[in-house]
C-alpha cells in the first residue's frame, strides 16, 4: 500500500482515538466529581453525626431552678453532663403533653448514659409548685435524678429562655391557653454549650423540633443520635 494512501487511514484512526480518549476523560472526571459530592454528602449529613459536625453555638447563661423533689439545679451542677432542654408548663392544653411524651421516649433511649441528663422548666412557676410537677413528673414516668421538671424565678426563666436558647416564650392573650411557647427542644453538651447539626437544606439549625408542628415530624432520632455522640466522646 503507497503512503498517500496511508496518510487518510491514519489520519481517521487518529480522530477516532481522540474522540475515544475525550469522552472516557469526561467520564473518569465525572465518577471522580460524584464521588466527592458523595463522600461530602456522607460527612456531614450521615447519622449519627460526629462530634465535629455538630456545631457549637452559645454557653448556656448561668441559671437556678428547684425541681420536683426539692434539689437545686444549676449550670453547675450539669456540668460535666450532656442534657436536653425544654420550655413547658403543666396546665399547658396544647403541645405541651406530646413534647412531654416525646421526651420520656428521649429519656428511655438515653437512660443507661449516666451523665445524661432532661431539663424541663415551667414557664409558669406561680402554678407549678414542687407537687405538682412531681405529680406531671409521676404521670410521665421521668426517672428520679435523670429528668427534672424545675420552677424558677418568671422573670429570669423568660430571659435564659428568649436569650439563652432563642426560644420563644410570652404570655397568652388568651385566658384559657395562659402561654405561648416554641415546642423545641435544645441539646447541651459537656463544656454547657448549645449544640446541633445542619438541616436537611444544609442550613445549622440551633434546636431540634420537639413535637409535630405544620406538618414537621419531631427529630427524636436526630437528637437521640447526636446526645449519643456528645456522650460517648
Amino acid at each position: 500500500m503507497s503512503k498517500s494512501k496511508d496518510t487518510p487511514y491514519y489520519i481517521g484512526l487518529g480522530i477516532i482515538i481522540l474522540i475515544f480518549g475525550y469522552f472516557a476523560v469526561t467520564n473518569i472526571v465525572h465518577y471522580i466529581n460524584k464521588d466527592k459530592v458523595v463522600d461530602s454528602n456522607r460527612s456531614e449529613d450521615r447519622a449519627p453525626v460526629a462530634d465535629k459536625f455538630l456545631k457549637k453555638f452559645n454557653t448556656v447563661p448561668d441559671f437556678e431552678f428547684v425541681d420536683q423533689n426539692g434539689d437545686t439545679i444549676t449550670n453547675e451542677s450539669l456540668k460535666g453532663k450532656v442534657y436536653i432542654v425544654d420550655f413547658f408548663f403543666t396546665s399547658c392544653p396544647t403541645i405541651c403533653a406530646p413534647m412531654s411524651h416525646n421526651l420520656k421516649t428521649v429519656q428511655d433511649e438515653l437512660k443507661s448514659h449516666p451523665d445524661f441528663k432532661i431539663l424541663s422548666v415551667s414557664i409558669d412557676p406561680d402554678y407549678d409548685k414542687q407537687p405538682v410537677l412531681k405529680n406531671y413528673a409521676d404521670r410521665h414516668d421521668a426517672i428520679d435524678g435523670l429528668w427534672h421538671f424545675a420552677r424558677g424565678d418568671k422573670e429570669a426563666t423568660f430571659k435564659l429562655a428568649r436569650e439563652g436558647f432563642s426560644a420563644y416564650v410570652g404570655e397568652s392573650q388568651d385566658s384559657l391557653i395562659k402561654f405561648e411557647h416554641s415546642g423545641n427542644f435544645a441539646l447541651v453538651d459537656r463544656e454547657g454549650k448549645i449544640r446541633s447539626r445542619k438541616d436537611a437544606y444544609g442550613n445549622w439549625m440551633m434546636v431540634y423540633n420537639g413535637v409535630e408542628e405544620n406538618g414537621i415530624a419531631p427529630q427524636l432520632k436526630e437528637i437521640i443520635e447526636d446526645a449519643q455522640t456528645l456522650l460517648n466522646k
